[in-house]
Formats: structure tokens, sequence, C-alpha cells
């Protein structure tokens, strides 16, 4: 492994599902221990890039900086999911400003999509990036596990979780270059819009990390909600 330095640390957190099975109500903005889903991982992700040196400059992303008229996110962070709502998920967050806001292309194309949009959006171009869905409450746990574990990974490598036997795309380290040479392949082949996150990553190199499977679990059904302790409705629930 080559230095911290030379392997800066990015984020990229999806929000933008539609939560058929929960009526419509957005995920992001349901509410656990008084914070929306999407402010809990906003936060726990800040706290773990501001322990490394790998951090991209935190405490400017607030004025996002353009690379070739695009803006990015120089905080390191990178909200994928509808712009307009992601403010309102974002006001129980301390670091709020730490994340850019941006949208897949076309909106609610799918986690693929997100990815790529998100991934746009970054200021580095190498490095690692942290992906996690907004909908996992433990999601800072599982992040933590996946960075310790990506200190051992080989140039070019990522490490994804595995929990129950079952990979979790959605929570995974991927070697940013790699992963933004899949979203620019899948882009010109118009593989992107509602794609298979799998399928996307097929040929970045990947290794796997046992994590608990309650550090995954996500929030699907209001069934799933009430086991997290999460009651009906949700900050921005209007949309």
């Amino acid at each position: 492994m080559t230095s911290d330095q030379e392997r800066p640390l990015q984020a990229l957190i999806l929000a933008g599902g539609l939560s058929r099975r929960l009526g419509g109500v957005p995920k992001a903005g349901l509410i656990m221990e008084g914070q929306t889903l999407l402010a809990r991982t906003v936060d726990a992700v800040v706290g773990l890039l501001a322990g490394r040196s790998t951090a991209t400059q935190l405490t400017s992303a607030s004025t996002p900086a353009q690379t070739d008229g695009v803006a990015t996110a120089q905080g390191g962070i990178a909200v994928v999911g509808p712009v307009e709502k992601i403010a309102g998920w974002l006001a129980t967050a301390e670091h709020a400003g730490q994340a850019m806001a941006v949208q897949e292309d076309p909106p609610y194309s799918g986690p693929a999509a997100g990815i790529a949009a998100g991934i746009e959006a970054l200021a580095a171009d190498r490095g690692h990036v942290l992906v996690l869905a907004c909908d996992m409450p433990w999601a800072g746990a599982v992040a933590r596990l996946l960075l310790d574990a990506s200190g051992d990974c080989s140039p070019g490598q990522g490490v994804m979780a595995v929990a129950d036997g079952k990979k979790q795309p959605l929570a995974a380290v991927y070697p940013l270059r790699e992963l933004r040479a899949a979203a620019d392949t899948a882009r010109a082949a118009h593989r992107l819009e509602n794609a298979s996150v799998f399928a996307l990553v097929a040929n970045v190199n990947m290794k796997e990390l046992v994590v608990p499977a309650e550090l995954t679990a996500d929030i699907d059904t209001w069934a799933d909600a009430r086991a997290q302790g999460i009651a009906a409705g949700a900050a921005g629930a209007e949309g």
C-alpha cells in the first residue's frame, strides 16, 4: 500500500430511491435517534474522513470547486438524490455543509446511475471512494470496518462488505480510478439507467470483508423501520 497522502479517500452516499415499499416516503428522511438517516450517515462519514489524512479539504465543501466546468465536491462527500430535497434531509446533520448534492440523470434511474453521477462530482481522480446507501442505519459502523480493511488493499483494489453470504455493493470502498472507468464505459454503452450495480463493478478488483448482518441491514419496509425503532413519517415526507 502506498502512503495515505498518495491515496485520498472520498465518499459517495446514495439517497435517490423511490421507496415504493414505504408508500413513497423517502428513506433518507426517516428519523432515527433524532436524525434523518441521511444526516446520520453524513455525520458518520465526516467523522471517519476527518480521522484520516486522506480526507480532501473537509472544511471547504460548502464552496464547490470547478473542474472543466463541472462542480466538484471539494469536501470529499457527494450525496446523490433529489437535490431540492437533500438540504431538508440534512437539516439534522451537524456537518451538512461538508456534503455536495448531485442527482443522477435521469432522476430516479437507480444506484448504478447514482454512482456514476456521484463520482463525476468528486474532486480527486485517484485513491478510493467509500460508497454507502443512506438507508442503512448502521452505515457508519460498517464503513469503519471497510476503511480499516482497505488499508491492506493492493493498488487498484477495493473491499466490499459481505453479510449473511451476500455481497453488499452499496457498502464498499472502491478504487476511484477503476470505478470511474467502469462508469464511463457503462455510460458510453447506455448501460447505466436502471442497471445492476454488480454489472457496473463486475471488472473492478474487489476483495471481500465479512461483516455482521445487522450492520448492513437496510430499511425497505415499515417492518424494517419499526425493527430499528423508526416510526412512520419522515422529514421532507411530502415529496
